[in-house]
């Protein structure tokens, strides 16, 4: 996509531990052989300008803000820490004590995951620190920035296995899968989200289909970016089952990340799936969080990448009025896995196995062996280009999604679509770029092409991909020309406009097409391509970065590039 960005020489960095204040706190003593006695232990002022206290025992103890003081249910949090602040006496005295005394510290307050200035905070607590720079390595800038994490850490977000692991139990089932390889660039934009142009949105996706289709192994394969539970039956995402109050709070906790809703047939009664499914998809287009009285202008903005399962599109799923299912199909992206996918998510089973339920038993209990490495070992290489110029970081992103825009406008001319596609498209070239998809997995950008044209056009690959090229043929058959009664090759004008030519081969007839006529022709090329090749019924270019057409014959053209299709007639 021409975007050259800056690639660290070392490795990525490790994470550190869950936490990361690094200063002493003051102890509160009781007598000795008793239990410290709670008390006010440090305050802060965040990067907002909120104040903060924490409060507790060097043992135990939260952080609340102080504003959160002025509402009774705050001491029901710290009841447990402090029994006394059941008493109205001990409630007030602390409310004094907070208001009237203390000295106040700058720090950087994290009460979500994803971005905090330049450091990046997982599900599980765990902290990414941006590189040091030149100046802090020679001691000439040693100003550090303590971030304080107040959420609580998610144990689905600890990773298990490393990078490498998750690649070589991945690779074998992934590659050249489109649907699995667009999944897997998908969990890739969260990161991204805070430095592309504000006009782009928090992208969400739905794959709907029948039962057993693989629509939530996709999900899950894509979740594996991030988070893994072998023991939950969405590894590392969550269901549709959810009250309306419950969606800010698993918003924040897959914040800058990716969030998989599976099964949305689980959102409960006609009525009461109507009223969530709005809530959530309008709620999670929107960076914004909902707010009480007394909260701070200045929250955490919480931009995240959505896919949703569900066997019916979820804009068929309310059945209200028809300006209520147009608006949330505009910011749900439907992706259909087709009835007539003779493999479902597969475009072809792959090799070593008997069936495409073989393989998506295997790819799960794959997923459920190795996740959350991959976003870390990103989200390094993102630290490391903000770092080094996020001016310029910025420009590349605007510069690669227009690129990406432009090539999707000839599938849809809704610019939300574009953009949304676009942003999976660059993702995954930089995930694939800086070494976190392998190249040999296959190209992210021509998978969000496949993609996009079955997910705009509603096609699928028939049970017999062959079958769809031989319509072809019958219905051009005057129009196309045999190899063997060329005189001498065709100029390029006419080559182009030539709708194929058929030529013996070894294995029966072959009819070659040329590279841009059949791309017009057929609404999931790339798809029914790598499914003829798959079964053997198509000749395409080796190599380590092969391709799916091949060079013009010279007795054709001495230009150009054509499908190759073999079938019996």
């Amino acid at each position: 996509m021409g975007i050259k960005l800056c690639i660290p020489a070392t490795a990525p960095r490790g994470q550190s531990a869950p936490g990361c204040a690094r200063r002493e706190k003051p102890i509160v003593r009781g007598r000795l052989g008793q239990a410290p006695t709670p008390g006010v232990l440090d305050r802060v002022h965040d990067q907002h300008g909120g104040a903060w206290v924490r409060y507790g025992t060097p043992l135990r103890a939260l952080w609340i803000p102080v504003a959160d003081f002025a509402r009774q249910e705050v001491f029901s949090r710290l009841a447990d820490i402090d029994p006394r602040l059941i008493e109205p006496a001990a409630q007030r005295a602390l409310r004094t004590e907070i208001a009237h005394s203390g000295t106040y510290r700058s720090a950087l307050i994290a009460t979500a995951p994803g971005w905090t200035a330049q450091h990046f905070v997982l599900g599980n607590a765990a902290m990414l620190a941006p590189p040091v720079s030149e100046h802090e390595a020679t001691g000439r800038e040693t100003a550090e920035h303590e971030v304080i994490i107040t959420f609580a850490p998610h144990p689905k977000f600890t990773p298990r296995g490393s990078l490498m692991h998750w690649q070589a139990a991945l690779g074998p089932l992934v590659t050249e899968q489109p649907f699995l390889l667009f999944g897997l660039a998908l969990a890739f934009v969260g990161p991204l989200l805070p430095f592309v142009p504000s006009d782009y949105l928090s992208p969400l996706f739905e794959f709907a289909g029948e039962p057993g289709s693989g629509k939530s192994l996709t999900g899950m394969v894509a979740m594996s970016v991030w988070a893994g539970d072998p023991n939950s039956t969405e590894a590392g995402g969550e269901t549709w089952n959810l009250s309306p109050g419950r969606f800010d709070a698993v918003k924040l906790a897959h914040r800058h990340g990716l969030l998989l809703l599976d099964e949305a047939n689980l959102a409960g009664t006609l009525d009461a799936r109507r009223s969530l499914i709005q809530q959530a998809i309008f709620g999670m287009t929107s960076s914004g969080m909902r707010q009480r009285y007394g909260d701070p202008v200045s929250g955490p903005q919480s931009q995240l990448a959505v896919i949703s399962t569900s066997n019916r599109p979820l804009r068929d799923l309310i059945e209200g009025a028809p300006a209520e299912r147009e608006a949330l199909h505009q910011r749900m992206i439907t992706i259909p896995v087709a009835a007539t996918r003779a493999h479902g998510i597969f475009d072809f089973i792959p090799s070593g196995y008997e069936s495409a339920a073989q393989a998506a038993e295997a790819l799960r209990g794959r997923v459920d062996e190795q996740w959350g490495t991959a976003g870390s070992v990103f989200v390094q290489f993102v630290q490391n280009n903000i770092a080094h110029d996020e001016g310029r970081f910025r420009e590349l992103l605007a510069r690669g999604l227009a690129h990406h825009r432009d090539r999707l406008s000839g599938e849809t001319d809704r610019p939300r679509v574009q953009k949304c596609l676009a942003l999976v498209a660059v993702a995954g070239l930089l995930a694939r770029r800086w070494g976190v998809l392998p190249t040999q997995w296959g190209s992210p950008a021509e998978a969000v092409q496949a993609v996009a044209r079955m997910a705009l056009s509603g096609t699928g690959v028939p049970s017999d991909p062959r079958a769809v090229v031989h319509a072809y043929v019958e219905r051009h058959r005057a129009a196309l020309v045999e190899v063997e009664n060329l005189d001498r090759p065709l100029t390029k004008a006419d080559f182009e406009a030539a709708v194929g030519f058929l030529r013996a081969g070894r294995d029966g007839t072959e009819v070659l097409i040329p590279a841009e006529r059949f791309r017009v022709e057929f609404a999931a090329h790339a798809v029914l391509m790598r499914a003829l090749r798959a079964a053997g019924h198509a000749q395409t270019e080796p190599g380590r970065n092969s391709k799916l057409t091949i060079k013009t014959p010279r007795a054709i053209c001495r230009e150009g590039r054509v499908y190759c299709i073999r079938f019996s007639e």
